[in-house]
């Protein structure tokens, strides 16, 4: 139930953005930007579930993946990868510079795997351009700060 939630948030954004007359090629850009991607946690609990259970049907991913379309335009793309590496950023435990950049790369790379960008006009080069952009916002928004130490309350005048 959780996934399908999930999955709908693409026919509410649509929805909302129609009734607020937004221009198609955002309409686009919202129905494009998770593609036909696998919700994979849910995916994954779903079929720790089933696991082992003889009388239960196999796991359909299909149950569990977005209806697309894939990525039609470039924007679609850069939509998708920033939506997709900011969400994964926040579970980072340790953010460091070094876990985000692995973490975009692994994002990016999943996804050209997977063809997600196989209908769009990027190539490899703007890709990794978008790629290393990502990263430097992500690492720029979750670097570290200096513990500041706890004043006295004589020290606060």
């Amino acid at each position: 139930m959780s996934a399908l939630i999930i999955i709908a948030h693409i026919k509410n954004g649509v929805d909302i953005s129609r009734q607020h007359k937004l221009p198609e090629r955002i309409l686009d850009i919202i129905e494009q930007h998770h593609g036909t991607t696998l919700v994979k946690y849910f995916y994954s609990e779903a079929v720790r579930r089933n696991g082992g259970q003889q009388d239960h049907s196999p796991v359909e991913e299909s149950t569990f993946s977005y209806p697309g379309p894939r990525p039609q335009t470039k924007e679609a793309v850069i939509v998708m990868l920033a939506d997709s590496c900011e969400s994964a950023c926040r579970t980072i435990v340790d953010p460091t510079p070094r876990r985000i950049e692995g973490l975009v790369g692994r994002i990016v790379q999943e996804r050209l795997e997977e063809g997600q960008f196989d209908d769009s006009s990027m190539t490899l080069r703007e890709l990794r351009t978008v790629e290393d952009s990502i990263a430097k916002s992500l690492i720029s928004n979750y670097h570290g700060r200096i513990k500041y130490p706890e004043m006295k309350k004589d020290e606060k005048k």
